[in-house]
């Protein structure tokens, strides 16, 4: 049975500053995806740029399960360099979140300037599995 997975992303950065003060920036999406066999999908990516040298990609890999419940593999990568475009790699967090069928479910990560220090991002994620009804 095929199911419909809504997930909702968003971010919460901080660009910690030794001279000034700290700049912020944040990013929220929602998308709605039918998982309709046990492949992997991608059902979402979000950046967030701020501080004009940090930026976050949060990617959201989901997969149905055969009891109807969906689990959600989550990969978060701090960037912090000389522009928001950056490939410097400072931080990043797996996580899993299993979403039972019909319910909704939750999660929250940090993911730390680890190289550096200081910078960092907070990221919750929700997500509801429902049928896809005809």
């Amino acid at each position: 049975m095929a199911r419909r997975l809504t997930a909702s992303g968003y971010i919460s950065g901080v660009d910690d500053e030794t001279f000034g003060s700290n700049e912020y920036g944040n990013a929220s999406l929602t998308r709605e995806t039918v998982l309709s066999d046990s492949q992997p999908q991608n059902v979402l990516s979000l950046e967030c740029r701020w501080g004009g040298e940090c930026r976050v990609e949060l990617t959201l890999v989901a997969q149905a399960l055969d009891n109807g419940d969906v689990r959600v593999n989550g990969n978060a990568k701090l960037f912090e360099g000389t522009s928001e475009s950056t490939g410097d790699l400072d931080g990043q967090r797996d996580f899993v979140v299993l979403v039972p069928r019909g319910k909704n479910a939750s999660h929250s990560e940090r993911v730390n300037n680890d190289d550096e220090g200081g910078d960092y991002a907070d990221i919750t994620v929700t997500f509801n599995n429902s049928i896809v009804e005809d």
